[in-house]
């Protein structure tokens, strides 16, 4: 059985949450409604499991193949107008690769069809509010203030009606970087130089995100040991976002806890029992 019940947070969230009746509250959000929802399921001790959120690194080697990366981030780096929070939205480029990446990618990012008149036309759709719509916008104001950081295409508000964002690339971004660390949560894409591989591993754990990440090289055991490494619930190899059902989807960190998708999330929703017996004469 399914019940949907509409409503906001305050209205109807906050009531669902503290009901005692209701013994689990599973969430995906962001960091700060799972901090409250875990500070309201303390009072009747519930169950929770959270997805609280994502900064996916795309760490790219030299030997990667340039084109299936250009078209797995063109996809999955702008997929429901970067509103996801497996989003390829944080590039680590080697720096063998690092220009004709950028160049490619600029120009495949640019291509990206959005605001057309009829919805079959588009390829990503906007934002889902105007208030989001301009808090991305400051995030890439406030990144192209810094003069390291190079525009490659987009970086505007689209001028027509609706809440859209240019598909946007920026290049030369440091570790550091706001735009690097924090969740933009639309339709924009960071790319940093690395030189040593153990680099871009150490820059893609630094971060409070713990969701999802890929690697991109030919060789297989460079990309295992990589991933070994990786802080993260999920490590795609060559490709990114491929969720199938048989394999459990969570994350770690301020990422949240717990796991969706296989057998492993029958463990999150459901709760082991011990029923034993003792058979004998005397019983």
């Amino acid at each position: 059985v399914i019940n949907i019940i509409c409503g906001g947070g305050e209205g109807v969230g906050s009531h669902l949450v503290g009901h005692a009746k209701v013994r689990m509250v599973s969430l995906t959000g962001d960091i700060v409604t799972g901090q409250k929802i875990l500070q309201a399921a303390a009072k009747t001790l519930k169950r929770t499991h959270l997805e609280l959120g994502g900064k996916a690194p795309v760490i790219v080697c030299n030997d990667a193949d340039i084109q299936a990366v250009v078209e797995g981030v063109r996809t999955y780096g702008y997929y429901n107008a970067g509103q996801d929070c497996t989003a390829a939205c944080r590039i680590y480029a080697q720096a063998g690769i690092h220009d004709k990446l950028v160049a490619e990618l600029g120009a495949a990012v640019s291509s990206l069809r959005f605001a057309g008149k009829r919805d079959a036309d588009n390829e990503i759709g906007p934002l889902i509010s105007t208030r989001q719509r301009d808090r991305v916008a400051s995030f890439v104001e406030r990144a192209l203030g810094q003069p390291h950081i190079e525009r490659v295409t987009g970086a505007a508000v689209h001028s027509g009606a609706g809440f859209f964002y240019q598909p946007t690339l920026l290049a030369g971004c440091k570790q550091t970087d706001e735009i690097v660390q924090r969740e933009v949560f639309g339709p924009v894409v960071t790319v940093t130089r690395f030189d040593e591989l153990a680099q871009a591993v150490d820059w893609a754990n630094d971060s409070e995100y713990g969701l999802a990440s890929s690697v991109w090289t030919q060789n297989l055991d460079k990309a295992m040991q990589v991933a070994a490494r990786l802080q993260y619930g999920c490590t795609w190899i060559n490709s990114h976002f491929m969720l199938v059902s048989e394999m459990p989807h969570g994350g770690l960190k301020r990422s949240g806890y717990g796991k969706d998708l296989s057998s492993d999330s029958l463990q999150d929703y459901s709760v082991v029992r011990h029923i034993m017996a003792r058979h004998g004469q005397h019983l």
